[in-house]
C-alpha cells in the first residue's frame, strides 16, 4: 500500500485492489469517473489483448520514471528513446512523475490518482499525461489532464499554464498541446456528483 500526505488528508492506494482512500474513505479513481463521459472505453476488445497492452503501457511508464528519477536507461525501451527524443527538441524539464493528487468538491474528496508528469517550459508549469494507444483520443485526454489540473491545483496551490499529451509507442513520437477547459470537466463533475447523488459541485 502506497501512502501520501496531501493537503492534510492522507490518501492510500492499493494496488492489488485498484482503490484509493481519502482519510480512512474509499474515492474513485480519476479514470472510474471518466467513465461517466466514456463508458466502458474498450468494450468489445478481448480481456487478452487489453491486459497485454496494459502491460506494455505499465513497462513504458515504469521506464519512464525509473530514466527521470535515477538516470536508469532502459535500452530495450523504444518508447524511452523517443521520450528522450522528445525531451530534447522540446526541451522539457520534467519536475516530478507518478505524482498523487485528490479532487475535491466543496473541500469534500471525491476522487484521486496520480498524473504521469509535471513538466516546466521556459519557466512555465504543466502536466503531461503518457499514452501508448494505437490512436490517440484526444477528447478523452483533455478530460483527464483538466480532471488531474483541478486536482493539481487544489492539491498543491501552484498553478499550471499548459497541458500536454506525450504519444509514444515503437514507431510514435509527439508532444501535443491539450487545451485547458475548466469548464468542460466542471460539466462531467456534476453529472458525476449527481449520479453519486451529492448534488452539484
Amino acid at each position: 500500500m502506497d501512502t501520501w500526505e496531501i493537503a492534510g488528508h492522507t490518501l492510500e492506494y492499493i494496488d492489488a485492489l485498484h482503490q484509493y482512500i481519502v482519510d480512512g474513505i474509499c474515492v474513485p479513481s480519476i479514470t472510474q469517473l471518466l467513465k461517466i463521459k466514456f463508458g466502458q472505453k474498450y468494450a468489445g476488445i478481448s480481456a487478452e489483448t487489453l491486459q497485454n497492452a496494459a502491460d506494455k503501457g505499465i513497462r513504458v511508464h515504469e521506464a519512464i520514471e525509473k530514466f527521470e528519477k535515477y538516470g536508469i536507461i532502459d535500452k530495450s525501451c523504444k518508447e524511452l528513446k523517443n521520450y528522450k527524443f522528445l525531451k530534447k527538441l522540446y526541451k522539457f524539464e520534467c519536475l516530478d512523475n507518478e505524482v498523487p493528487i485528490i479532487l475535491f468538491d466543496n473541500e469534500i474528496p471525491v476522487a484521486a490518482g496520480r498524473l504521469d508528469l509535471c513538466l516546466k517550459i521556459n519557466n512555465e508549469f504543466g502536466l503531461a499525461d503518457i499514452k501508448r494507444t494505437a490512436v490517440l483520443d484526444r477528447e478523452y485526454i483533455g478530460y483527464q489532464l483538466n480532471l488531474y489540473r483541478i486536482g493539481y491545483k487544489q492539491c498543491y496551490g501552484i498553478d499550471i499554464n499548459f497541458l500536454k499529451g506525450i504519444h509514444l509507442r515503437e514507431n510514435t513520437r509527439k508532444f501535443i498541446d491539450i487545451p485547458i477547459n475548466e469548464e468542460l470537466v466542471k460539466e462531467l463533475l456534476k453529472k458525476f456528483l449527481l449520479a453519486n447523488s451529492r448534488g452539484g459541485i
